[in-house]
């Protein structure tokens, strides 16, 4: 039962920063500045938005965010139907969302260096959706421990 409400957060979060990845993709192609994310030259969404280090082979890091966050939605409805998605079950799909995740936190970790060290201003929406990838991987790997002992106890019974 307590699976349901793991799962029901990462849905939840995973919406949320698909919105917030939305409106960051919006303000990379839009020509006028965000309305509450440029508070300063110290804390601007547009100057990391619209950087160099914003695009990876001309595709906006955003839209890669986004992809990302449909992607986790999109497994986390399939483990809470506890139904099959291309082949692999519910334990290998939360696998699945664990290995994502950790590359997530990883790249968040490398743009947030990007951002404090080489254009020495923080994206506060940016900060926000790295916030979002760290509690979705403790709620993933908290999801996966109780699979196991779920998987376990069901075993010695």
């Amino acid at each position: 039962m307590r699976d349901k409400k793991l799962i029901n957060i990462i849905i939840i979060l995973s919406m949320l920063a698909i919105i917030i990845s939305s409106y960051l993709l919006y303000i990379h192609y839009s020509n006028t500045s965000s309305f509450f994310c440029d508070l300063s030259k110290e804390f601007s969404c547009d100057i990391i938005n619209k950087s160099t280090y914003s695009e990876i082979f001309n595709i906006p890091v955003s839209f890669l965010s986004l992809l990302t966050f449909l992607f986790i939605l999109l497994i986390s409805f399939y483990i809470k139907k506890n139904r099959e998605f291309s082949g692999f079950n519910k334990n290998e799909l939360v696998n699945i969302l664990i290995t994502l995740l950790i590359f997530s936190t990883l790249f968040s970790l490398y743009l947030f260096y990007i951002e404090l060290f080489v254009l020495y201003s923080i994206c506060i929406l940016c900060i926000l959706l790295d916030i979002i990838i760290i509690i979705l991987l403790i709620t993933a790997i908290i999801l996966k421990i109780e699979f196991k002992l779920f998987q376990y106890i069901k075993k010695i019974k």
